[in-house]
Protein backbone atom coordinates (compact mmCIF):
# COMPACT_ATOMS: atom_id res chain seq x y z
CA UNK A 1 0.00 0.00 0.00
CA UNK A 2 1.45 3.39 -1.04
CA UNK A 3 0.79 6.25 1.58
CA UNK A 4 1.23 9.97 0.37
CA UNK A 5 1.87 12.71 2.61
CA UNK A 6 0.69 16.04 2.79
CA UNK A 7 3.59 18.07 1.39
CA UNK A 8 2.05 20.83 3.70
CA UNK A 9 1.52 19.42 6.80
CA UNK A 10 3.16 16.36 6.64
CA UNK A 11 -0.70 14.06 7.20
CA UNK A 12 -1.41 11.53 5.12
CA UNK A 13 -3.74 12.12 1.78
CA UNK A 14 -6.82 10.36 1.61
CA UNK A 15 -8.13 9.47 -1.87
CA UNK A 16 -11.13 11.92 -3.62
CA UNK A 17 -12.50 11.28 -6.67
CA UNK A 18 -12.83 14.91 -7.36
CA UNK A 19 -9.50 15.65 -7.21
CA UNK A 20 -7.08 12.87 -6.88
CA UNK A 21 -5.72 13.57 -3.14
CA UNK A 22 -6.93 15.38 -0.15
CA UNK A 23 -5.44 16.48 3.42
CA UNK A 24 -7.49 15.38 5.76
CA UNK A 25 -6.42 17.94 8.22
CA UNK A 26 -5.25 21.10 6.26
CA UNK A 27 -7.55 20.58 2.92
CA UNK A 28 -4.74 20.62 0.86
CA UNK A 29 -4.96 18.51 -2.49
CA UNK A 30 -2.90 17.25 -4.71
CA UNK A 31 -3.01 15.43 -8.05
CA UNK A 32 -1.27 12.50 -9.47
CA UNK A 33 1.41 12.88 -11.61
CA UNK A 34 2.56 10.13 -14.07
CA UNK A 35 5.34 9.55 -12.03
CA UNK A 36 3.37 8.74 -9.18
CA UNK A 37 1.77 5.94 -11.77
CA UNK A 38 5.58 4.29 -12.30
CA UNK A 39 5.58 0.45 -11.67
CA UNK A 40 1.97 0.35 -11.13
CA UNK A 41 -0.04 0.10 -14.42
CA UNK A 42 -2.45 -1.69 -13.52
CA UNK A 43 -3.59 0.80 -11.11
CA UNK A 44 -3.22 4.03 -13.31
CA UNK A 45 -5.78 2.07 -15.40
CA UNK A 46 -8.62 1.51 -12.57
CA UNK A 47 -8.16 4.86 -11.50
CA UNK A 48 -8.80 6.47 -15.26
CA UNK A 49 -11.55 4.64 -15.56
CA UNK A 50 -12.82 5.43 -12.64
CA UNK A 51 -12.52 9.14 -13.44
CA UNK A 52 -14.30 8.14 -17.28
CA UNK A 53 -17.12 6.25 -15.09
CA UNK A 54 -17.29 9.61 -12.49
CA UNK A 55 -17.55 11.89 -15.56
CA UNK A 56 -20.26 9.76 -17.27
CA UNK A 57 -22.32 9.53 -14.13
CA UNK A 58 -22.64 13.53 -14.31
CA UNK A 59 -23.83 13.07 -18.29
CA UNK A 60 -27.04 11.73 -16.47
CA UNK A 61 -27.54 13.06 -13.45
CA UNK A 62 -30.68 14.78 -13.59
CA UNK A 63 -31.28 14.93 -9.82
CA UNK A 64 -28.68 18.26 -10.31
CA UNK A 65 -30.83 20.07 -12.68
CA UNK A 66 -33.30 22.20 -10.06
CA UNK A 67 -33.81 24.38 -13.14
CA UNK A 68 -36.34 22.68 -15.65
CA UNK A 69 -39.95 22.66 -15.18
CA UNK A 70 -42.74 21.55 -16.90
CA UNK A 71 -44.64 23.63 -18.55
CA UNK A 72 -46.43 21.51 -21.42
CA UNK A 73 -47.04 18.38 -23.75
CA UNK A 74 -47.80 17.95 -27.13
CA UNK A 75 -48.49 14.29 -28.36
CA UNK A 76 -47.55 12.88 -31.78
CA UNK A 77 -48.42 9.11 -33.55
CA UNK A 78 -45.94 7.21 -34.37
CA UNK A 79 -45.70 5.13 -37.68
CA UNK A 80 -46.14 2.06 -34.80
CA UNK A 81 -49.25 3.44 -33.40
CA UNK A 82 -47.90 4.24 -30.62
CA UNK A 83 -47.97 7.95 -28.99
CA UNK A 84 -44.92 10.38 -28.55
CA UNK A 85 -45.36 12.36 -25.69
CA UNK A 86 -42.99 15.35 -25.13
CA UNK A 87 -43.28 17.19 -21.62
CA UNK A 88 -41.44 20.33 -22.06
CA UNK A 89 -40.45 23.49 -20.30
CA UNK A 90 -39.87 25.08 -23.83
CA UNK A 91 -41.16 25.23 -27.12
CA UNK A 92 -39.63 26.81 -30.42
CA UNK A 93 -41.24 27.02 -33.59
CA UNK A 94 -39.73 27.10 -36.85
CA UNK A 95 -40.31 26.99 -40.27
CA UNK A 96 -41.76 23.89 -40.57
CA UNK A 97 -40.04 22.50 -37.32
CA UNK A 98 -41.16 22.41 -33.35
CA UNK A 99 -38.30 22.39 -31.15
CA UNK A 100 -38.59 20.86 -27.33
CA UNK A 101 -36.92 21.87 -24.63
CA UNK A 102 -37.41 18.33 -22.95
CA UNK A 103 -36.04 16.88 -19.09
CA UNK A 104 -33.38 14.89 -20.71
CA UNK A 105 -33.77 15.30 -24.66
CA UNK A 106 -33.62 18.41 -27.07
CA UNK A 107 -36.40 16.87 -29.65
CA UNK A 108 -37.14 18.32 -32.80
CA UNK A 109 -40.26 17.66 -34.66
CA UNK A 110 -40.35 18.43 -38.33
CA UNK A 111 -43.53 18.64 -40.92
CA UNK A 112 -41.42 16.72 -43.63
CA UNK A 113 -39.19 13.18 -43.15
CA UNK A 114 -37.29 15.03 -46.07
CA UNK A 115 -36.41 17.91 -43.59
CA UNK A 116 -35.46 15.94 -41.03
CA UNK A 117 -32.82 13.97 -43.59
CA UNK A 118 -31.70 17.11 -44.62
CA UNK A 119 -31.08 18.28 -40.92
CA UNK A 120 -28.73 14.68 -40.17
CA UNK A 121 -26.75 14.82 -43.52
CA UNK A 122 -26.10 18.69 -42.35
CA UNK A 123 -24.70 17.76 -38.90
CA UNK A 124 -22.98 14.56 -40.45
CA UNK A 125 -20.65 16.75 -42.23
CA UNK A 126 -18.78 17.70 -39.28
CA UNK A 127 -15.45 17.03 -38.82
CA UNK A 128 -13.40 17.21 -35.92
CA UNK A 129 -9.39 17.36 -35.04
CA UNK A 130 -8.23 13.81 -33.66
CA UNK A 131 -6.53 15.52 -30.86
CA UNK A 132 -9.33 17.57 -29.36
CA UNK A 133 -11.35 14.69 -27.94
CA UNK A 134 -14.14 16.48 -26.47
CA UNK A 135 -15.09 18.96 -29.31
CA UNK A 136 -18.08 16.96 -30.19
CA UNK A 137 -20.11 17.68 -27.17
CA UNK A 138 -20.21 21.21 -28.15
CA UNK A 139 -22.96 19.68 -30.94
CA UNK A 140 -26.07 17.65 -31.09
CA UNK A 141 -25.36 14.51 -29.57
CA UNK A 142 -28.45 11.97 -31.80
CA UNK A 143 -30.04 9.52 -29.31
CA UNK A 144 -33.00 8.34 -31.46
CA UNK A 145 -35.06 8.80 -34.39
CA UNK A 146 -38.50 8.12 -34.50
CA UNK A 147 -40.99 8.09 -38.13
CA UNK A 148 -44.48 10.04 -36.87
CA UNK A 149 -47.75 9.58 -38.91
CA UNK A 150 -48.40 12.33 -41.83
CA UNK A 151 -45.03 11.91 -42.92
CA UNK A 152 -43.74 13.83 -39.70
CA UNK A 153 -40.37 12.75 -38.31
CA UNK A 154 -38.24 13.23 -34.64
CA UNK A 155 -34.87 13.38 -33.72
CA UNK A 156 -34.42 12.93 -30.45
CA UNK A 157 -30.75 15.03 -29.32
CA UNK A 158 -28.81 14.53 -25.90
CA UNK A 159 -29.76 16.95 -23.46
CA UNK A 160 -27.14 16.80 -20.44
CA UNK A 161 -28.16 18.16 -17.01
CA UNK A 162 -28.04 22.27 -16.42
CA UNK A 163 -28.05 22.69 -19.90
CA UNK A 164 -30.29 25.98 -21.31
CA UNK A 165 -30.48 27.99 -24.29
CA UNK A 166 -28.21 31.42 -23.40
CA UNK A 167 -30.87 33.41 -23.40
CA UNK A 168 -32.61 32.13 -19.89
CA UNK A 169 -29.67 33.54 -18.32
CA UNK A 170 -29.86 37.24 -19.70
CA UNK A 171 -28.93 39.85 -19.42
CA UNK A 172 -25.40 38.22 -18.64
CA UNK A 173 -22.54 40.22 -16.69
CA UNK A 174 -19.67 41.18 -18.47
CA UNK A 175 -17.85 37.89 -16.74
CA UNK A 176 -19.70 35.77 -17.79
CA UNK A 177 -20.72 36.65 -21.56
CA UNK A 178 -17.18 36.66 -21.55
CA UNK A 179 -16.93 32.56 -21.58
CA UNK A 180 -20.17 32.23 -23.76
CA UNK A 181 -18.09 34.03 -26.51
CA UNK A 182 -15.17 31.70 -25.53
CA UNK A 183 -17.69 28.75 -26.47
CA UNK A 184 -18.95 30.50 -29.50
CA UNK A 185 -15.37 31.30 -30.87
CA UNK A 186 -14.38 27.55 -30.31
CA UNK A 187 -17.63 26.23 -31.88
CA UNK A 188 -16.75 28.97 -34.76
CA UNK A 189 -13.25 27.44 -35.05
CA UNK A 190 -14.73 23.84 -35.13
CA UNK A 191 -17.11 24.72 -38.06
CA UNK A 192 -14.38 26.77 -39.94
CA UNK A 193 -12.09 23.06 -39.36
CA UNK A 194 -15.00 21.46 -41.07
CA UNK A 195 -15.56 23.89 -43.79
CA UNK A 196 -18.93 24.59 -42.81
CA UNK A 197 -21.30 28.15 -42.17
CA UNK A 198 -23.90 27.49 -39.66
CA UNK A 199 -26.16 30.05 -40.37
CA UNK A 200 -28.50 30.16 -37.33
CA UNK A 201 -25.94 30.95 -34.15
CA UNK A 202 -28.26 32.79 -31.85
CA UNK A 203 -29.81 33.97 -28.35
CA UNK A 204 -32.09 30.44 -28.40
CA UNK A 205 -29.64 28.26 -30.54
CA UNK A 206 -26.56 28.38 -28.42
CA UNK A 207 -27.12 26.15 -25.43
CA UNK A 208 -24.95 26.72 -22.32
CA UNK A 209 -24.40 24.76 -18.32
CA UNK A 210 -23.55 27.97 -16.45
CA UNK A 211 -21.76 25.59 -14.11
CA UNK A 212 -19.65 23.63 -16.21
CA UNK A 213 -18.81 26.06 -18.92
CA UNK A 214 -19.59 24.32 -21.75
CA UNK A 215 -21.45 25.27 -24.81
CA UNK A 216 -23.53 23.05 -27.44
CA UNK A 217 -24.76 24.67 -30.81
CA UNK A 218 -28.38 23.63 -31.60
CA UNK A 219 -31.05 25.53 -33.82
CA UNK A 220 -31.87 24.96 -37.39
CA UNK A 221 -29.13 22.52 -38.82
CA UNK A 222 -30.71 22.65 -42.41
CA UNK A 223 -29.57 26.16 -43.28
CA UNK A 224 -25.93 24.49 -42.85
CA UNK A 225 -23.72 25.39 -46.12
CA UNK A 226 -20.47 25.36 -47.20
CA UNK A 227 -18.22 27.97 -46.14
CA UNK A 228 -18.22 31.20 -48.06
CA UNK A 229 -18.43 33.99 -45.80
CA UNK A 230 -17.80 35.09 -41.70
CA UNK A 231 -21.79 35.17 -41.75
CA UNK A 232 -21.22 33.01 -38.13
CA UNK A 233 -18.64 35.20 -36.57
CA UNK A 234 -21.11 38.68 -37.19
CA UNK A 235 -23.62 36.36 -35.46
CA UNK A 236 -21.45 35.84 -32.59
CA UNK A 237 -21.34 39.44 -31.99
CA UNK A 238 -24.90 40.23 -32.08
CA UNK A 239 -25.88 37.48 -30.23
CA UNK A 240 -23.11 38.45 -27.44
CA UNK A 241 -24.40 41.58 -27.65
CA UNK A 242 -28.12 40.64 -27.35
CA UNK A 243 -27.15 38.83 -24.33
CA UNK A 244 -24.90 41.03 -22.42
CA UNK A 245 -25.87 43.68 -19.44
CA UNK A 246 -25.83 47.16 -20.96
CA UNK A 247 -22.32 47.98 -18.86
CA UNK A 248 -20.07 48.58 -21.85
CA UNK A 249 -17.31 47.66 -19.71
CA UNK A 250 -14.64 46.35 -20.01
CA UNK A 251 -14.01 48.65 -23.64
CA UNK A 252 -12.05 45.98 -25.07
CA UNK A 253 -15.20 43.72 -24.64
CA UNK A 254 -17.53 46.19 -26.44
CA UNK A 255 -14.65 47.50 -28.95
CA UNK A 256 -14.73 43.69 -29.92
CA UNK A 257 -18.03 42.85 -30.10
CA UNK A 258 -18.69 45.97 -32.44
CA UNK A 259 -15.81 45.36 -34.67
CA UNK A 260 -15.75 43.45 -38.21
CA UNK A 261 -14.50 40.03 -37.50
CA UNK A 262 -11.54 38.94 -38.94
CA UNK A 263 -10.57 36.75 -41.84
CA UNK A 264 -10.85 33.99 -40.19
CA UNK A 265 -12.34 32.33 -37.12
CA UNK A 266 -8.73 31.13 -36.40
CA UNK A 267 -7.28 34.58 -36.41
CA UNK A 268 -11.00 35.37 -34.69
CA UNK A 269 -10.18 33.57 -31.71
CA UNK A 270 -6.77 35.34 -31.21
CA UNK A 271 -8.43 38.64 -31.00
CA UNK A 272 -10.78 37.58 -28.65
CA UNK A 273 -8.02 35.94 -26.48
CA UNK A 274 -6.40 38.82 -26.48
CA UNK A 275 -9.32 40.59 -24.86
CA UNK A 276 -9.51 37.96 -22.39
CA UNK A 277 -5.89 38.89 -21.33
CA UNK A 278 -6.44 42.55 -21.53
CA UNK A 279 -9.81 43.54 -20.41
CA UNK A 280 -10.79 40.41 -17.92
CA UNK A 281 -7.01 40.04 -16.64
CA UNK A 282 -6.61 36.43 -17.83
CA UNK A 283 -8.51 33.17 -18.37
CA UNK A 284 -10.35 32.98 -14.64
CA UNK A 285 -13.03 30.99 -13.51
CA UNK A 286 -16.14 32.44 -12.32
CA UNK A 287 -18.81 30.52 -10.67
CA UNK A 288 -21.86 31.84 -11.66
CA UNK A 289 -25.01 31.95 -9.42
CA UNK A 290 -28.35 31.13 -10.82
Amino acid sequence: MIAYKCKNCGGQMNFDGSVGLTCPFCGSKSFFSDDDFKGNEKFRKMLLQYYKAEAEKKDVDYSTDCLWSYTGRDSYTMKNGQMLNIEYMKKYDRDGLSVYLARESVVYVFDAEAEAISFLNKLKRLVFPSADIKLHRSFPELKMEIGLLENRHALVFKRRPNCYPAEFFAPWESVHIAWVISRMENICCALEYSELEHGDISADSVWINPFTHEGILFGDWRRVKTLSSNADLKALRKTAILLAENTKEPEEMYRFLNSEPAKDAYSDFEKWDEVIEKGFGGHNFRKMDV
